[in-house]
């Protein structure tokens, strides 16, 4: 018994050793075409998103130059407003200095007259001598019209030296105003050449700035042309990796086709071994022979009686712990689990999982293909209150009364 065990527990051990190495294998299988194609696809894509924050980044850059472009745009609006003011109030200025000109001209040539026709009645009176006043005098019909022609001459010669002097001041003031107006008009152009200056400065950064931005939307326009790239070969490969999940899946359901053809084969097989009741009502294994009449003559599914019949084939093959052959031997949990899988069904491989499989039913209501369970072993049901099962090395493959012990439970499958 501590030899079966030993072998058993190596069987075990050399499962579990082999799942290691083979688990990684079938954890990360997939198609390489796909995986590298959804690399690729990945790569792309980051690509992508790099290219689009770069966008990002430019139209944020290109916005905030276009921002100071209309900045600059209002400032040179005020200057440009400011130079006009001063070019019109330059104008103004350069009409009033005009007019002061006339003025002037006209002060300067009133007061020479004036002088001039002074000079002549002075010179006049003078060269005349007291010939000329006397005269005038002797001419007076009293003494009162001589005082009045005395005061006369004094006021002639009053008046013009007033005139003279009011026409002399009239220039003066002339001059002044020419003078100041000129110079008002000088700091009017002083004042136009530096808005100009600023002007010429603004128009120059504009430009500048107009110069960057149009790099900005060339620079744009490159990595929008980069991201539509990116964009259509991402459509591209997204339709390649389509293409190859569809191969994959067809790859996939055309195996499992074959694999479920397989395994209907294999039932449609063992179906066609046994016959829905075998005309002698007996399988034979080599020397051995067994009546599987009681099979068919007990109550239950045909497909149930035809899996009791087939594990009846196996008769005195050999019981090998941890084996699942029904020919060079298997254990008990081996045997019911290999009946089952040439039927296509897949239940579990030990007996103590067999305990929970399909669903319970009483030993009175028991079927053929039911499933035995014991502390430790399992076997087929057959009916007549018998079972099939791999019983130990010395005996192999046999038939036992059901009741040879006492069951934990009776499973049905199918």
């Amino acid at each position: 018994m501590f030899k079966g065990m030993r072998r058993r527990i190596a069987r075990v051990i050399t499962g579990l050793m082999l799942c290691m190495v083979l688990m990684p294998a079938f954890a990360v299988y997939a198609d390489p075409a796909i995986d590298d194609a959804k690399k690729k696809r990945d790569e792309t894509q980051d690509q992508l998103d790099e290219v689009n924050a770069t966008l990002e980044e430019l139209a944020e850059e290109k916005a905030g130059i276009e921002d100071e472009i209309d900045e600059m745009d209002d400032a040179l609006a005020e200057v440009l407003g400011s130079v006009e003011a001063l070019r019109i109030q330059t104008e103004n200025k350069e009409a009033e200095i005009y007019e002061a000109e006339l003025r002037y001209d006209e002060a300067v040539e009133t007061e020479r007259n004036q002088y001039e026709a002074m000079k002549v009645r002075i010179r006049y009176m003078y060269e005349q001598g007291d010939k000329t006043y006397l005269a005038l005098l002797m001419e007076s019909k009293g003494f009162a019209d001589m005082l009045t022609k005395a005061d006369y001459i004094e006021e002639l010669y009053e008046y013009d030296r007033n005139m003279l002097a009011s026409y002399q001041d009239t220039v003066k003031e002339v001059d002044e105003l020419r003078t100041q107006l000129e110079e008002e008009r000088l700091e009017l152009l002083a004042l136009t050449a530096e808005y100009e200056q600023e002007q010429a400065y603004m128009e120059g950064v504009i430009e500048e700035l107009k110069s960057v931005a149009a790099d900005y939307r060339s620079r744009i326009n490159k990595a929008k042309a980069k991201a539509g790239e990116y964009a259509r070969l991402i459509a591209q490969q997204n339709k390649e990796i389509k293409r190859l999940e569809e191969e994959e899946k067809k790859r996939k359901a055309e195996e499992a086709r074959k694999k479920a053809e397989e395994e209907a084969r294999k039932r449609q097989q063992a179906q066609e071994s046994l016959g829905d009741a075998p005309e002698t009502n007996r399988v034979s294994n080599g020397n051995n022979t067994f009546d599987v009449s009681v099979i068919y003559n007990s109550k239950g599914s045909q497909l149930g009686k035809n899996i009791a019949a087939y594990g009846c084939k196996f008769i005195g093959n050999p019981y090998v712990p941890g084996g699942t052959s029904l020919t060079n031997g298997c254990d008990c949990s081996g045997f019911v689990f290999s009946i089952y899988k040439d039927f296509g069904y897949s239940v579990p491989r030990t007996s103590y999982s067999l305990r929970g499989a399909g669903k319970e039913v009483s030993a009175s209501n028991a079927e053929p293909g039911d499933v035995v369970c014991y502390p430790g072993h399992v076997g087929l049901y057959i009916g007549g209150g018998m079972i099939v099962h791999a019983s130990t090395q010395k005996t192999g493959i046999k038939v036992s009364y059901m009741n040879y012990r006492t069951p934990i439970t009776i499973r049905r499958i199918i």
